[in-house]
């Protein structure tokens, strides 16, 4: 999947649906407005669901990131993003396990950059929770697992099914915030399957930045998608791509220019046949 630089670049069957949407704007105003401040809500007609995709190619076309990361936040909170975890149950075993389960061998490498102490690891978007549980297994030397999340139904059933474990805790939010009320030394910051791009340029940098501020020494190991022909030599800043609009991230830039240091990293294309074909997946392992 290539990056949007502009509405041009969009598949032709996007635009259509666009403007038949925006169509649907001009004659049903008060349902656009709805549509804009509850975008995934459960149960919206067909013509709702048309607005919402013009709202979105406008904010490409408008270059109104914010617009698309205001949509994404409503996604992941709501309900409706149950759907994702409950039809992507597989991507664990077919996804992680099968090409990108390397990551735990470069993090157990990295540990002793960490120094000596308590180590804690802290998952953003843990999700059903299957890569933070395998990676107590992995990594039987980190101390405590963290996995936060904005969905409350997921968390719930995380806690419910790990409410005797002295290692595994579960917790409700956004990241940022959850570091700010528990910062800690040694923190090893993981992401896995496209957690940071729906987060907007600014706001990783200015994680990545905090992270170093309240959990140094720490490292960061992340497994996320990016465009197809996005150039990370020449295209420093974050640009929409994919069917959802998220943000293909210059992620060895914005670490390097937050104070860290890469210490591993591995670009892989996707194959055909492969889930999510045309894509990159992105790893790398940084600490600070």
């Amino acid at each position: 999947m290539n990056a949007y630089r502009s509405t041009s670049d969009l598949p032709l069957h996007r635009r259509a649906k666009a403007a038949v949407g925006n169509l649907l704007r001009c004659l049903r105003p008060d349902l656009a407005k709805r549509v804009d401040a509850r975008p995934f809500d459960p149960g919206w007609t067909s013509s709702a669901k048309l607005i919402r995709n013009a709202h979105l190619l406008n904010a490409v076309d408008r270059k109104d990131h914010e617009t698309l990361r205001r949509y994404f936040t409503h996604y992941w909170s709501s309900g409706t993003s149950t759907e994702f975890y409950e039809g992507f149950a597989h991507r664990f075993e077919d996804l992680f396990l099968r090409h990108h389960a390397v990551i735990a061998d470069r993090i157990a490498e990295s540990l002793p950059l960490l120094g000596n102490g308590p180590i804690r690891l802290v998952e953003v978007g843990s999700g059903d929770g299957k890569v933070l549980e395998w990676l107590s297994e992995k990594l039987p030397g980190i101390a405590t697992l963290h996995g936060v999340d904005l969905n409350a139904r997921e968390i719930r059933r995380r806690r419910e099914r790990h409410q005797d474990s002295s290692r595994l805790f579960f917790h409700e939010g956004d990241l940022l915030g959850w570091l700010r009320a528990n910062p800690a030394p040694r923190t090893v910051l993981v992401t896995n399957g496209g957690v940071f791009e729906y987060l907007l340029e600014d706001e990783l940098r200015n994680l990545f930045s905090e992270l170093r501020l309240l959990c140094a020494p720490c490292l960061v190991a992340i497994t996320e998608s990016i465009a197809t022909d996005h150039d990370l030599e020449t295209e420093e800043h974050s640009l929409p791509y994919g069917h959802e609009f998220a943000f293909s991230h210059n992620y060895p830039a914005l670490l390097r220019s937050s104070g860290f240091e890469l210490t591993w990293e591995r670009n892989r294309p996707t194959q055909p046949g492969e889930e999510n074909y045309p894509v990159r997946w992105f790893q790398l392992v940084a600490h600070s």
